[in-house]
């Protein structure tokens, strides 16, 4: 018997009055401590847990408690009783997973770079860069910029037909660029331009937790990075230029 009422829930020290209790019927503490062998100061203790379960009752008799075990069938509607709370319990844990699968998903998020060469490696990694990005999120940029602007025509030409990507998926593109090349920027469209009079880093992309660098010194290299602290590093520095000089 003690064995299964451990398995239901109860304590052993409680499985042990409990049981102690069925089988003497109505009695003081006395007999209880002899009978489970537990400690006088914890048998009170016990017996509270009972009775707060329901499963034990007392009445008064000469200003002493005398306990009882309730009728046993009692032990069904604690079993109920569990079962509801177990289905809030689960429910609570079901509401709960998104938070945790979001936050354990932060936790194991892809730190790295991909690196491609030449325009068609550039073109992937600049897609790569916003596949994940939803309507709303920003696309924040330095300027592209080159310093044979010739040599880079159809890089401008496929920054073109991407602004209608982008656009088609509802991100925010904003730019902080020099006053230089404002009219090879193009018109604003609906994008959000800064033009800045002082030097800034160029050839920078941030899109959420991805940072896309284009030096193309000598060589036409891409670097896609992968690293929130960087991108959010990189996001706080671009709104503490764009914040102070964008105009409409």
């Amino acid at each position: 018997m003690l064995e299964v009422l451990e398995k239901i829930g109860l304590g052993k020290r409680e499985a042990a009055v409990y049981s102690a209790l069925i089988e003497t019927g109505e009695t003081t503490t006395g007999p209880l401590v002899k009978k489970t062998g537990i400690p006088a100061s914890k048998i009170y203790e016990t017996l509270d847990r009972l009775v707060s379960k329901g499963l034990v009752g007392f009445v008064m008799k000469e200003k002493t408690k005398h306990f009882s075990a309730t009728n046993p069938e009692r032990l069904i509607d604690y079993l109920e009783e569990k079962k509801k709370d177990l289905a809030k319990q689960e429910a609570e844990v079901v509401r709960l997973l998104p938070y945790l699968k979001e936050q354990r998903k932060k936790g194991e998020e892809f730190q790295g770079a991909e690196v491609a060469y030449g325009f068609e490696g550039f073109r992937s990694l600049v897609n790569k860069l916003i596949a994940d990005a939803k309507k709303g999120d920003e696309h924040l940029f330095f300027s592209f910029y080159a310093k044979d602007p010739e040599r880079f025509k159809r890089v401008f030409a496929f920054y073109r037909d991407f602004d209608l990507v982008r656009k088609r998926k509802g991100i925010k593109v904003k730019g902080i660029l020099p006053r230089s090349i404002r009219e090879l920027a193009g018109r604003r469209g609906y994008r959000e331009m800064c033009y800045v009079d002082f030097p800034i880093p160029t050839n920078i992309s941030i899109c959420g937790k991805k940072v896309l660098f284009t030096p193309w010194e000598d060589k036409e290299v891409t670097y896609l990075i992968y690293s929130r602290h960087l991108a959010d590093s990189l996001r706080a520095y671009f709104y503490s230029i764009f914040d102070k000089y964008y105009k409409e």
